[in-house]
C-alpha cells in the first residue's frame, strides 16, 4: 500500500500535465486510468493496418467492493492541451477509430480493472500533414472517488508511413528555376526542409556533402574545413551558421532551415537547434540548385525523400507535423519533392509549379524507408 501511494505521489509532481494533485486524494482509496499512473501522454504508432491501445483503471487499495468507471473518448480536450502546450494536434477523423466498450469494472479485492480496447482501424482516412491525438477519460466511476490529475490520457498517434526513396550515392539531381521566378529572386523568407540519410560523410578536403540548395547563397551541406564532416552547416551570406549537433550514417534525419527576414532557425527532427539573427533577401533563382551536389567533389553520399521549399518561414508546430509529407497545395510551397517516385530521370515536383528534378544519372531507389 505505501509503495502505491509514493508512486502516485510521484506521478503527481512528475508526469501530471494539465491537473494539480490534491491532497486529501492521497489518504483514501481512488481510482485512476492506469495508463496516466505517470505521464498524462502516451504514444500508439499505426501504420496501414491500424493499431490499438489498451485502457482500464486502477484503485490505490484492493476494492472492497465491485467499482465501475465510465471511459469515452473525449475530444474537447484537445484545444486546451494545444493552447498549453503550442501543439497542433487534432482529432482522428470519423470512423478511422473505435472503442470496444464504455465500462470497465475492479472486481473486490483486487486493484485493477478489465481492460477496453482504443483502436485505429487504418490510415487511409488520415490526412498528409496533420498530427492527431485522442484524449481518453474515465467520465466517471461508482464506488470509489476518482483522482482528477490522473483521469484521462492524452493519446498522440505516430502514423508509420513506408516509402522508396532516391540514392545520392553517386547522383544528384538538378531543379531549373529559371522560369517564373520573379517572386523567387529576392526572397525575404524562406524555408528548405527534406529528410536525408547519409552512408558516409565525405574524408577529403573541403569535407563538405551538399544535401540541398545554391552554393554560396543558400545551401544545406555537412562538413566544411572549419567544423567536422558529420556537421550540419548552412552556408551563404549573412545566414551562414553551423549547427552543434552530431550526425551518424545509416540514420534519418528531417532536417529544417527556416529564415523569416530577420533571423535564421535550424531544425532537426522538429527541435530548434541554432538560432542566428541576420538581414538579407536570398535569390533562389541565382544559380544552379541541386539536391546532392554543389560544387565538384561535393557530393554526399546517403539518400533523400521528403524535401519541400517555402516562400513563408514555417512553424516549429508545422515542421514537426509535416516531416512525413505535408498537402501539395499548401500555401507558400514553392517546390515539392516527394523522391519516392520518378519518370525516367525526372522527380516531378507535386506542388503544381513544375519545377522538377531531374537527375544526372539514372535513378537507384533504396526501399522501405520508414517514417514517423
Amino acid at each position: 500500500m505505501k509503495k502505491r501511494i509514493y508512486n502516485w505521489l510521484f506521478s503527481c509532481l512528475i508526469g501530471s500535465l494539465l491537473f494539480a494533485c490534491k491532497s486529501d486524494e492521497v489518504n483514501t482509496n481512488s481510482v485512476y486510468l492506469t495508463l496516466a499512473e505517470v505521464n498524462n501522454t502516451a504514444r500508439l504508432t499505426v501504420d496501414n493496418t491500424g493499431g490499438s491501445q489498451a485502457f482500464s483503471v486502477t484503485s490505490t487499495q484492493p476494492a472492497t467492493q465491485a467499482v465501475t468507471a465510465q471511459i469515452a473518448v473525449d475530444t474537447t480536450l484537445i484545444a486546451a492541451y494545444n493552447q498549453r502546450f503550442g501543439t497542433a494536434y487534432q482529432a482522428l477523423p470519423q470512423g478511422s477509430y473505435a472503442l470496444s466498450a464504455n465500462e470497465v469494472q475492479i472486481q473486490p479485492g483486487l486493484t485493477v480493472s478489465d481492460a477496453v480496447s482504443f483502436r485505429v482501424n487504418g490510415t487511409e482516412l488520415f490526412e498528409v500533414g496533420k498530427a492527431y491525438m485522442m484524449p481518453v477519460t474515465v467520465r466517471s466511476t461508482s464506488g470509489l472517488p476518482l483522482i482528477e490529475s490522473s483521469k484521462t490520457v492524452y493519446l498522440i498517434i505516430n502514423q508509420v508511413i513506408i516509402t522508396p526513396a532516391a540514392s545520392l550515392a553517386g547522383n544528384s539531381f538538378q531543379v531549373d528555376f529559371s522560369k517564373n521566378n520573379d517572386a523567387l529572386r529576392a526572397m525575404s523568407a524562406i524555408t528548405m526542409e527534406t529528410r536525408v540519410m547519409v552512408n558516409s560523410f565525405q574524408n577529403s578536403s573541403p569535407f563538405i556533402s551538399s544535401i540541398m540548395g545554391i552554393e554560396e547563397n543558400f545551401l544545406l551541406r555537412f562538413g566544411d574545413v572549419t567544423v567536422q564532416p558529420n556537421q550540419l552547416q548552412v552556408a551563404g551570406g549573412a545566414t551562414a551558421t553551423n549547427v552543434n549537433f552530431t550526425f551518424n550514417t545509416g540514420t534519418w534525419y528531417h532536417i529544417a532551415a527556416v529564415y523569416n527576414g530577420s533571423e535564421l532557425k535550424v531544425y532537426v527532427d522538429g527541435t530548434l537547434l541554432a538560432t542566428k539573427a541576420a538581414g538579407r533577401v536570398v535569390d533562389l533563382a541565382g544559380g544552379p540548385f541541386y539536391f546532392g551536389f554543389s560544387a565538384n567533389g561535393r557530393r554526399i553520399n546517403g539518400a533523400i525523400s521528403e524535401a519541400r521549399i517555402w516562400s513563408r518561414a514555417l512553424t516549429q508546430a508545422e515542421i514537426g507535423n509535416g516531416k512525413c509529407g505535408v498537402d501539395p497545395a499548401s500555401a507558400g510551397l514553392v517546390g515539392y519533392w516527394k523522391f519516392n517516385a520518378a519518370e525516367g530521370r525526372t522527380v516531378r515536383d507535386i506542388s503544381g509549379h513544375n519545377r522538377d528534378a531531374v537527375a544526372a544519372s539514372n535513378i537507384q531507389w533504396v526501399p522501405n524507408v520508414r517514417c514517423e
